[in-house]
């Protein structure tokens, strides 16, 4: 290494340095007060490596699917390494780009399950540890459009908890499966008197915690010396989710429900629940997640108001009270009574009946991994426009995993999670015939057999 900087620094005929104070230099290895030789053009390009991409995909021609609600119709998707640069028409491709003909198809963001399970996750923190990204089931989801899912759904109890991650089917490659832990955790939504003051309490203490945080940091200048003031015990998960570091999921309470299951027994209403909800929501300042409010159709506006989400079973049914048919039971038009609010609203499978809440390899019809787009085209069926069906598996999706800012739509700055379709992506004849995750091809429809035998019998 030493003569190598020599000859370096004598072809350019710099400067005169001594060798070994170039070495320590370089490694920040000496003693203080020891100088340092002045890096050459060579030097500085070596230790900073350039933020250009290596390597570039453009998907050319198709109709593109935003995520967004928009439509772009023969647009370039232009992908650098693993992120999207550019969408649009006219953009100039980089020498040595790799062209993908997608004249006819449609182009859409990877599907975002709020709920799965199986397709390679691990087992818990630290999930990376225990993905297998060779599971055969990552095949099966990529070719139903399956890109990124909330593994281990989070639970009630009397304060924020939970150690979920979302994970991509970012086959082959482990290192691109976790996308993020902990943005989501759990709580219930109905709580005992005694729950609900000790909340009401860890909230105060929380917010004035963050209050006084922000104080330091603005005298922190003025007073090196200062020290930053400690949270509080037990508002450390509620200072997550008032910093917007994760979303707060709430389980609604009814007779027979499960969180993620098929409705309630014996219940015609859960308007008391979703309220319960919706003063957590209002406590903390901070709009959470309903969790499959099946009476929310009653109640569009008090969600909205509280900048709140839901994740819906638009198939789950609730029985009708017949002393007051018209404001008790579920509405399969609650997607779009709560998009017309302004409400994001993402969609999940009620339980299967062979067991399974979420997308996985238990169920049928829509509980398993070939068919994840019948919810939204149940809630499409109760009214819900075209565009925003698909934003309940893309960026409202994203949105209440809190991973947005990644994945959800084709943007620049984006994860490239793309799926390239022969048709519309929600209709049901519609196959994937390439994925991408992360800017790589990790299914091609031609070169596996899940659903290459279907697709050649429907083009004879």
């Amino acid at each position: 290494m030493q003569l190598h900087y020599f000859a370096v620094l004598a072809a350019t005929a710099l400067l005169t340095v001594d060798l070994e104070a170039q070495r320590r230099g370089r490694f920040n290895r000496g003693g203080q007060g020891q100088e340092t030789a002045p890096a050459t053009a060579e030097t500085k390009a070596e230790e900073q490596p350039s933020d250009k991409p290596k390597s570039h995909l453009a998907i050319v021609g198709g109709d593109v699917y935003l995520g967004t609600g928009q439509r772009i119709t023969g647009a370039t998707v232009l992908v650098g390494d693993n992120k999207i640069l550019a969408v649009g028409h006219r953009i100039e491709l980089p020498e040595g780009t790799t062209v993908i003909d997608a004249k006819g198809k449609s182009v859409s963001p990877g599907f975002v399950c709020v709920y799965g399970s199986g397709m390679g996750a691990g087992r818990g923190a630290p999930w990376i540890d225990s993905c297998n990204p060779f599971d055969p089931e990552i095949k099966q989801g990529l070719a139903a459009g399956i890109t990124s899912f909330l593994a281990s759904a989070p639970r009630g109890g009397s304060v924020p908890a939970g150690d979920g991650a979302v994970v991509k089917l970012a086959y082959g490659k482990v290192e691109d499966m976790v996308l993020q832990e902990g943005t989501v955790l759990g709580m219930s939504a109905q709580l005992s008197a005694a729950d609900r003051e000790k909340f009401r309490d860890l909230v105060k203490q929380a917010k004035e915690h963050k209050s006084a945080l922000e104080d330091f940091l603005a005298k922190k200048a003025d007073d090196p010396q200062a020290k930053a003031p400690k949270a509080p015990a037990g508002t450390e998960k509620i200072l997550e989710v008032l910093n917007g570091k994760a979303r707060l999921w709430l389980t609604l309470a009814g007779g027979g429900f499960n969180p993620f299951g098929g409705g309630r027994i014996g219940a015609a209403s859960d308007v008391d629940s979703i309220r319960s909800a919706l003063s957590i929501a209002t406590d903390l300042g901070v709009g959470c997640v309903l969790i499959k409010p099946t009476s929310a159709w009653l109640l569009p506006d008090e969600i909205a108001a509280t900048d709140s989400m839901v994740v819906l079973s638009p198939r789950d049914r609730m029985p009708i009270d017949p002393a007051d048919p018209e404001r008790s039971g579920s509405n399969l038009a609650s997607a779009a009574l709560l998009n017309q609010a302004g409400v994001p609203v993402a969609v999940t499978c009620p339980v299967s009946m062979f067991g399974g809440a979420g997308v996985g390899t238990n169920g049928l019809l829509g509980n398993d991994l070939n068919t994840p787009t019948v919810d939204a085209a149940f809630a499409i069926r109760g009214g819900l426009p075209n565009a925003d069906g698909l934003r309940t598996l893309t960026l409202d999706a994203a949105k209440i995993l809190g991973v947005d800012q990644r994945v959800g739509s084709l943007e620049p700055g984006k994860d490239a999670d793309i799926l390239i379709l022969d048709g519309d992506p929600l209709h049901y004849r519609t196959f994937v015939e390439t994925a991408i995750v992360s800017g790589r091809v990790v299914y091609e429809i031609a070169k596996e057999p899940i659903y290459r035998r279907i697709r050649r019998q429907n083009n004879k």
